[in-house]
C-alpha cells in the first residue's frame, strides 16, 4: 500500500515527531483533514519518513476522533474491533491482516452507498450526547451488521484492488460483532499488534479453544479470524501450527486441510516461503558485498528460516503429497541448495583476513576485515549446525579441514613490548565455527 515508506524507523523516536503529532490532536477536525489531504501526495509519501509516517497516521485517525463534534465517533468504535488486524504498511501485508489505510474509503463508500447508516451514525451522535449507553449499544451492532451486508455490494472507483480486498475482510471482520469482540477481549488481543510480539502460552492456548468453540457453535461468524487475531500479536507467527494441533487435536494434513483453521496454516506457508526467499537473497548479498553487516544478516535470515521450518515439522507432518508439504520441502531445497554454493565466498572472506593480518592494521579488533572475517565464521558455524537436518552437510568436512589449517598457519608477530591481538582473534573465528 502507498503507506509511509519507513526508511529509518530510529527517525519516529524524535521528540520533534511527538510534538507534531501532539499538535494535531489538537486542530479542529476540519483544518486536521485539509492538512492531511496536502501532506497525502504521492510524492511526498515515497519520501517519507518514520516520523512523518506518524503524522499521517495521526491525521487519519482525527477523522474518526468521537471526541469532537464534527469527527465520526461511530467509526471510531467499529474500528476498535478491527485493530487486532489493522497493519500500517504493504510489507506486513498478509491474508489476515487488514491495511489501516482502507478504513478512509471503506467508511466513507459506506456512507455514501447506505442511506440506514447515515441515519445510524446521526442516532449515534445523538445518543452521545444524551449518555445513552444501551442505545449506542444497540446501534453498534446495527451499524456492524449493515456494514458487513453493505461490504459485499460497495463499489468503488479508481481504488486499488487491494483496498477491495480489504473491504471484504472488514466486513468478514465486522460481521462477528459483539461476539468476536468478547472473544478478543478473553484472550487478550483486543488491540493493536506490537513488535516484540507476544509469546503463545497455555493460557492463550486454553482461552482460544473456549473462544474457538462459542464462536464455531454459532455458524454466523468464521472462527478462523479469531486465530488471525492471536497470529498477528505473537512475536512468532509460526507458533500458530501449534495452537492449531492443539486445539484440533490433529496432526494430519488430510485431516487438517478440512479443518476451519486451514487458512492460518496457509499463511503460516506462505510465511515460510517469505522468509526463505528474503534468506536468498540476503546470502547472496552477503557473499557480494562482504561486509560484517551483510554477513549477519544473512545468517539472521537463514537461521530464522530453519527456526520457522523446523517449529512446524514439530507440530505437523508435512506429507510430501500435500501442498503444505511440497512448500515446505520447495523452500527448504532452495536453501539447501544455495548455501553449499556460497560456502566458498565464506570462507575466502576469512582466508583474506589471515592471509593479510598484519598487527599494525589487521590486529585491531574494529578492522572491517576481521568484523568481515567474524561474521563469515559465524555464519560457516550457524549453517553446519543446521546443515544435517536440512541436507547440505557433506561440504562442511572439507571446508573445516581447510580453515583449520588456515588458521593454523604462523603469522607475522607483533612489534616488541606490544600485545599479540591475534590469538584472541583468532580464538574469535574457532568459537565461530564451532572448531572449539
Amino acid at each position: 500500500m502507498p503507506e509511509p515508506v519507513l526508511t529509518d524507523p530510529d527517525q519516529a523516536k524524535d521528540p520533534r515527531w511527538q510534538q507534531l503529532v501532539a499538535l494535531i490532536s489538537k486542530l479542529p477536525p476540519d483544518k486536521a483533514n485539509k492538512l492531511r489531504e496536502l501532506l497525502s501526495g504521492d510524492g511526498l509519501i515515497k519520501a517519507s519518513s518514520a516520523g512523518f509516517g506518524q503524522v499521517l497516521q495521526a491525521l487519519e485517525l482525527r477523522r474518526s476522533d468521537g471526541e469532537r463534534a464534527a469527527a465520526e465517533p461511530l467509526m471510531r468504535k467499529i474500528c476498535t474491533l478491527l485493530e487486532p488486524f489493522l497493519v500500517n504498511d504493504d510489507s506486513d501485508e498478509d491474508a489476515g491482516t487488514i491495511r489501516r489505510k482502507s478504513l478512509v474509503p471503506w467508511w466513507e463508500a459506506s456512507m455514501a452507498q447506505s442511506a440506514a447508516l447515515r441515519d445510524i451514525d446521526q442516532q449515534y451522535q445523538r445518543a452521545i450526547r444524551e449518555k445513552l449507553t444501551a442505545e449506542m449499544e444497540r446501534l453498534e451492532e446495527e451499524a456492524m451488521a449493515e456494514l458487513s451486508r453493505r461490504a459485499r455490494s460497495l463499489t468503488f472507483k479508481n481504488t486499488a484492488q487491494s483496498i477491495i480486498e480489504d473491504v471484504r475482510r472488514i466486513g468478514t471482520v465486522v460481521g462477528g460483532g459483539t461476539a468476536l469482540a468478547k472473544a478478543l477481549r478473553e484472550i487478550g488481543v483486543d488491540g493493536p499488534p506490537s513488535r516484540p510480539g507476544i509469546e503463545l502460552d497455555e493460557l492463550i492456548v486454553r482461552r482460544f479453544g473456549k473462544a474457538y468453540e462459542a464462536l464455531s457453535a454459532d455458524h454466523a461468524f468464521d472462527p478462523v479470524w479469531l486465530g488471525h487475531a492471536v497470529m498477528n500479536h505473537l512475536d512468532k507467527p509460526w507458533e500458530v501450527v501449534s495452537l492449531i494441533h492443539r486445539v484440533t487435536g490433529c496432526t494430519d494434513v488430510t485431516m487438517l486441510e478440512q479443518t476451519e483453521l486451514a487458512p492460518l496454516m496457509d499463511r503460516t506457508m506462505d510465511q515460510l516461503v517469505a522468509v526463505a526467499a528474503r534468506a536468498i537473497n540476503a546470502i547472496k548479498e552477503a557473499a557480494r558485498q562482504r561486509t560484517a553487516g551483510e554477513i549477519a544478516m544473512a545468517t539472521g535470515q537463514a537461521n530464522l528460516y530453519f527456526d520457522l521450518a523446523e517449529s512446524i515439522a514439530r507440530e505437523i507432518k508435512l506429507e510430501r503429497a500435500s501442498a503444505w508439504g511440497q512448500a515446505y520441502l520447495t523452500s527448504r531445497k532452495s536453501l539447501s541448495d544455495l548455501i553449499p554454493e556460497k560456502l566458498e565466498d565464506f570462507e575466502e572472506i576469512i582466508t583474506d583476513f589471515t592471509d593479510d593480518w598484519a598487527p599494525d592494521t589487521y590486529g585491531r579488533e574494529n578492522h572491517p576485515a576481521y568484523l568481515a572475517a567474524a561474521a563469515a565464521a559465524d555464519f560457516v558455524g550457524a549453517m553446519k549446525l543446521r546443515a544435517a537436518r536440512h541436507g547440505f552437510g557433506m561440504p562442511f568436512t572439507a571446508l573445516e579441514r581447510r580453515l583449520q589449517e588456515a588458521l593454523g598457519r604462523s603469522v607475522k608477530r607483533p612489534r616488541p613490548n606490544e600485545p599479540d591481538p591475534w590469538p584472541l582473534q583468532k580464538r574469535r573465528l574457532l568459537t565461530g565455527l564451532r572448531l572449539i
